[in-house]
């Protein structure tokens, strides 16, 4: 057994390393076709008068995502601050932004925070699950939206037109699909992966199972929260939706920054590529958010390296926020390679 998860162990920094090799790979070529000394010369062009409301958008965009989880969190009937929420929001941030998986991969932090403060793990994976599920859902739904009225702009060239309704659609179909099959009790994400699991014969595994069970799990809180608890899903997609807003501000500024004054449907394409790149299993999205942000530039016959030098930007705004993270995590008094070591101990332990 010991060796199995030897190897398990191996697998998955093999995996990452992979990952993060592609990542950097990508990054760097990039760089070079986009040229060094025109992204400097996009840098060059930075004016910090922006800095303060790019930073206001940023905390105001985390405000709002933390009261949704807080909406959720209290129709489970734990009711904590919104302060304290907003730090661990923080803290998880960390975790997220350098694990392949977005949005996931900090979630078990937020379930030990929690229970530090007396919250039951059960509430905090149903908040949790159903969190991330409007996040998603809102995001592919306004993404869609967004992406069909780029289809109808007028000065759009034919293959961005063509890129937005195919894309467009798909986000549509695929966010009416998932609810309306939760609605009848019918799991299209399971059932999807259930398809996926036979086609490829790792239905019969061990980590099959478990990530079966736990997307069934996830669509279970969903499916009750959207039919018992239909007011409290609509307040959490209300602050859900105020994300999109809040980020077109956050580009708006940071575009201004570097001097480029882009419209607002540029500045919208730009997130929806952000948002398709950072699914990517990438971590930080390294190389992959600098592609993204470089062909939706160049689809728009604005200056590639200016999307790049966006990217960057981006990047050093999530370089402070995980400094914060850090910084709070500290304060809590928590370490977490400490806790990652427990867990494997615990782990080998049970495994005996």
């Amino acid at each position: 057994m010991n060796g199995l998860t030897a190897r398990a162990l191996t697998a998955k920094i093999t995996a990452y390393a992979v990952s993060v090799f592609v990542g950097v790979a990508l990054f760097a070529a990039i760089i070079r076709i986009a040229g060094l000394e025109n992204i400097l010369g996009s840098v060059r062009k930075f004016s910090p008068i922006y800095a303060v409301p790019f930073l206001l958008a940023t905390l105001a965009h985390f405000v709002a995502a933390t009261y949704r989880w807080k909406v959720l969190l209290a129709s489970e009937g734990a009711k904590i601050s919104i302060w304290t929420l907003l730090k661990h929001k923080l803290i998880v941030f960390s975790v997220n932004y350098f694990t392949p998986a977005a949005r996931l991969g900090g979630e078990p932090l937020k379930i030990f925070l929690l229970k530090r403060r007396g919250v039951k793990s059960s509430k905090t994976l149903a908040s949790v699950v159903v969190d991330n599920f409007v996040g998603m859902g809102i995001d592919a739904l306004v993404a869609g939206f967004a992406l069909l009225a780029l289809f109808f702009a007028a000065g759009v060239g034919r293959q961005v037109r063509e890129l937005s309704f195919l894309l467009g659609v798909t986000s549509l179909a695929a966010v009416g699909g998932s609810y309306l099959l939760l609605i009848k009790r019918k799991g299209i994400f399971s059932n999807l992966m259930l398809l996926a699991g036979k086609a490829t014969g790792l239905k019969k595994k061990k980590a099959f199972a478990l990530v079966f069970r736990r997307i069934r799990t996830a669509e279970k809180y969903t499916r009750t929260m959207l039919i018992k608890k239909p007011k409290v899903l609509l307040k959490s997609v209300l602050f859900a939706a105020m994300s999109w807003p809040l980020t077109i501000v956050q580009y708006k500024f940071a575009l201004l920054m570097l001097g480029v004054d882009a419209s607002i449907v540029q500045i919208v394409f730009s997130i929806v590529a952000l948002s398709f790149t950072s699914m990517l299993p990438v971590p930080a999205a390294l190389g992959v958010q600098e592609a993204g942000q470089f062909s939706a530039f160049k689809m728009f016959s604005a200056n590639p390296h200016a999307g790049v030098a966006l990217s960057l930007v981006l990047r050093a705004k999530d370089l402070l926020l995980v400094l914060l993270s850090f910084i709070l995590l500290s304060r809590e008094g928590v370490n977490l390679f400490r806790i990652l070591d427990k867990r494997g101990i615990a782990s080998r332990r049970k495994r005996k």
